[in-house]
């Protein structure tokens, strides 16, 4: 026990030298205040009474830091899925094809970033909220402009480009021209006194109903007048299952006798499975069977596709900036204030 007092005793001495030493330095006497050389020189204790100095505006402002990573994350999250949803929603996608799934997985290049930060910041015990916030705005900004921009390719823009590259036919009596001879036909002009011979509809339900009505000309009425029915007007969900009528595009409009080739992979072989079971019920021939869906007017059929594309394309950018604000200021309101730098903190305990 002697030996520890002692050691105390010695460490007590050690610090109190040396805060003596340091109030000798900065011209201070016992109790904090100025030694009689400073007081000479004019310097003078603080009044504890006299008013504190009010902070300045300036330092009132948020730091710029923050303002810098707020913008950042305002802006880039929604850039990139700008980027990414317009690579695979139009027509570059349609020329390159497979390469532009390529350029896809550079969406996420901002999401490494992001991960990379936070493991830095995780190695030198730094605040990670603004890393993990980065990480999950650019994150799902990427993954979701893939998956819609996928999604609105294969439903809209798809089959507006795909028509655009295929021939137009004029003139095209349906009693007399085989299915074989429109294999590259995407718009078909049929001849006067084309129509949709709705008596000879029929459907096939697999979920949804696959409507089919072979065309035909005014002086090939009767049915089963024709040695081949190879050109039907088709539609989904727009006939009565198990009864022969037929509503679908604008088979109600007399003026109507133009086609579209229904370029939908999904739904062409339930269109043909319907076609089968017309020709079992109605003793029909049919050769190579084609597909139109039958319009008045063909280009603005045509412009529907891409309309559609580009409307949803606007829409889902929309949403996803308005998604992106919100979870950045809901950020900044509960953890941005919150977050503090460990690593410094550790240094002031110390």
């Amino acid at each position: 026990w002697a030996r520890v007092a002692k050691s105390w005793w010695a460490i007590g001495t050690f610090h109190s030298r040396a805060r003596a030493t340091n109030r000798t330095k900065l011209g201070l006497g016992p109790g904090g205040r100025p030694s009689d050389s400073m007081a000479a020189r004019g310097y003078q204790a603080v009044d504890a009474s006299l008013p504190r100095p009010v902070p300045s505006k300036r330092s009132q402002l948020p730091d710029m830091k923050i303002l810098w990573k707020a913008l950042v994350h305002l802006i880039g999250p929604p850039m990139v899925f700008i980027l990414v949803s317009s690579l695979l929603s139009f027509k570059i996608h349609f020329k390159l094809q497979a390469a532009t799934w390529f350029l896809a997985i550079f969406a996420f290049v901002p999401f490494y970033y992001a991960r990379k930060n936070e493991i830095k910041a995780l190695e030198f015990r730094l605040d990670r909220t603004w890393p993990r916030l980065g990480k999950f705005l650019f994150f799902v900004a990427a993954a979701s402009g893939i998956i819609f921009g996928t999604l609105n390719y294969w439903y809209y823009a798809w089959p507006s480009y795909s028509l655009e590259g295929l021939r137009t036919y004029t003139e095209i009596d349906a009693a007399t021209t085989p299915g074989s001879r429109l294999l590259d036909a995407g718009l078909v002009n049929f001849a006067e006194g084309s129509h949709v011979v709705t008596d000879l509809a029929m459907s096939y339900t697999n979920g949804d109903t696959y409507c089919v009505a072979p065309i035909t000309t005014d002086h090939q009425r009767a049915p089963g007048s024709l040695a081949s029915y190879d050109l039907w007007a088709a539609g989904v969900n727009c006939c009565s299952a198990g009864q022969s009528n037929f509503h679908c595009g604008d088979s109600d409009k007399p003026k109507a006798r133009q086609g579209l080739r229904i370029v939908d992979s999904s739904q062409l072989p339930f269109l043909q499975l319907a076609v089968q079971q017309a020709e079992a019920a109605n003793n029909l021939q049919v050769g190579h069977a084609m597909f139109f869906t039958w319009v008045e007017d063909a280009d603005q059929g045509l412009g529907y596709f891409f309309q559609m594309a580009f409307k949803n394309f606007i829409i889902a950018n929309v949403f996803h900036a308005g998604f992106n604000f919100v979870c950045l200021i809901a950020f900044i309101v509960l953890f941005a204030g919150s977050g503090k730098d460990t690593g410094l903190a550790a240094l002031d305990e110390h």
